[in-house]
């Protein structure tokens, strides 16, 4: 959030050639994700160099996310596929991916009838020492290791050896969703798909416990899949985290790199569609040629930042104004300038127009407001927008979610529709909304689509996601609202379908655009 961090920075690439020559002759390392993604630890004075070379296609600094919290398998007619001919699926065979705030390993419905542990590995990207061969940061726990620190009698002499938490629960909830088996409960409280067992990623940045960003994302998403191909098993994985920043167009560029991982083995990815639905952290507008257009946003006590994110067509060729709570002015930025900073006040403003993304050819404008020894100066700011040269003229801008800045700062004038969260807009991936199945209706807080530009057709379907009663990392139960507590309704069943078509024999294709369509056409 900083605007003059110092030291070694991570970005991510799309790229062809030999990227870790690129990356040694730049002091730096490289981790290959794929044969076009690999992310690049080098120097942050050295990442300007990376543009000469022809073998980089596109350069990215990762981005912070957040996770999305806020009678369901009655509803989504779990327990007819469970205990009714000719199906009389619960996930055997199939393998559930959760990259999440991590999980409560020792709760009993995460373990089988003689106490051991469903969970083939953890990845825990806090803890430094042993990462997953060919991955950087982290540790990684077998399930030899939590079945040792399970047989122990204290939950401290567990810590000793698996010393993974679950501080949020997030990950403990949703993977209880997915599939837990009710041990707790007497099986009164059971998952989608209770016989399926679960790869863990616990996400994070080393030291900063609560923040996740893409790059952590694509790594899981890569050490999942590598995990099930071993084992030769299919594997449905969730993402319940997102953001609003990105091109929300399905062309960022995690959102591209998901859509690729979603064609490797057999492997079904399903997206949270967030929370923003009725948050006032999206708006959008027209600006006319020859005219402006403005938006406003208040800003509440005591935020150290607030960051926005405008999107355009970059053949229209805009100005921006910005106005602070006292009236004091910026005055005219235009793209000619080059990344302006100013101080208005107790707030420093950083504003840059982005050239045209290689991925969908269009312009970002980024605003940051930062605190000066303070919070930024509370209030409502204005952004005025004007059109030098325009052919289409609309805009969509981003504030940060809910979960980022509270309910109290955000947009004057919101607009509901595209308020999905990355990666949710990703073509490849099953994007899943919130209902509340006791009403039937969609959920006030449900991401609603279309992508930016009606690129693509988001959410994909809907699922229970009010009052989930599922797993807490306290050992028992809880209620938790969101489409986070959607997607895992979607993830489990993903694993009962794969259960049926690839393990079972009746379908050897049933992963990814496949099963998809199938669970298109059952809602």
């Amino acid at each position: 959030l900083g605007f003059g961090i110092e030291g070694n920075w991570e970005v991510i690439v799309k790229y062809h050639g030999n990227i870790e020559r690129i990356a040694t002759e730049q002091q730096g390392v490289a981790q290959i994700l794929t044969s076009q993604f690999a992310i690049l630890t080098i120097p942050r004075q050295n990442i300007p160099n990376l543009q000469n070379y022809t073998e980089v296609e596109y350069i990215e600094t990762p981005k912070q996310m957040v996770y999305s919290f806020t009678q369901n398998m009655v509803a989504s007619c779990v327990p007819e596929v469970h205990n009714n001919p000719p199906y009389q699926l619960k996930g055997n065979g199939t393998l559930l991916g959760i990259i999440d705030s991590g999980i409560l390993y020792s709760h009993q419905d995460f373990r089988n009838s003689d106490g051991s542990t469903r969970i083939v590995s953890i990845w825990d990207q806090n803890i430094q020492g042993n990462p997953p061969p060919g991955y950087k940061i982290g540790t990684e726990y077998t399930r030899e290791q939590i079945d040792r620190a399970l047989s122990q009698p204290t939950r401290a002499e567990q810590l000793a050896i698996v010393p993974v938490e679950d501080y949020a629960g997030h990950g403990t909830h949703v993977a209880g969703i997915a599939g837990g088996n009710g041990r707790a409960s007497s099986g009164s409280i059971v998952g989608v798909a209770p016989e399926a067992e679960f790869i863990i990623v616990k996400l994070g940045q080393p030291g900063r416990e609560g923040f996740v960003r893409n790059v952590e994302i694509m790594t899981a998403t890569k050490y999942i899949i590598d995990q099930a191909q071993k084992l030769g098993r299919p594997v449905a994985i969730n993402i319940s985290v997102g953001m609003n920043e990105g091109s929300h167009d399905g062309k960022s560029i995690l959102e591209l790199f998901l859509a690729e991982m979603s064609t490797f083995w057999k492997t079904s990815i399903v997206v949270a569609t967030g929370n923003e639905g009725i948050t006032p952290n999206h708006s959008s507008g027209l600006v006319p040629d020859g005219g402006n257009s403005l938006f406003q946003f208040i800003v509440g006590e005591g935020k150290s930042y607030y960051n926005l994110y405008i999107w355009k067509s970059f053949i229209d060729i805009f100005e921006l104004e910005i106005t602070a709570p006292t009236g004091e002015r910026t005055g005219r930025i235009t793209i000619r300038q080059g990344p302006r900073s100013l101080v208005i006040r107790n707030t420093k403003i950083f504003v840059v127009f982005s050239p045209p993304s290689p991925l969908n050819g269009d312009e970002e404008i980024v605003i940051f407001l930062e605190g000066i020894d303070g919070p930024v100066d509370p209030g409502i700011w204005t952004v005025t927008l004007y059109g030098m040269d325009v052919v289409d003229g609309t805009y969509n801008v981003w504030g940060p979610t809910r979960e980022q800045v509270g309910a109290e700062t955000g947009m004057l004038n919101p607009t509901p529709f595209t308020t999905l969260t990355t990666p949710s807009t990703s073509p490849n991936v099953i994007s899943v909304g919130a209902y509340d199945s006791l009403t039937g209706q969609i959920a006030a807080f449900s991401g609603r689509g279309y992508g930016r530009n009606n690129s693509v057709i988001k959410p994909d379907l809907v699922a229970p996601g009010v009052g989930i009663n599922s797993t807490s990392n306290t050992g028992r139960y809880t209620f938790l609202s969101g489409t986070s507590m959607a997607a895992p309704h979607v993830t489990g069943a993903a694993a009962l379908m794969m259960q049926w078509g690839i393990v079972q024999g009746k379908n050897p294709f049933l992963y990814a655009e496949s099963l998809r369509a199938y669970l298109l056409r059952g809602a």
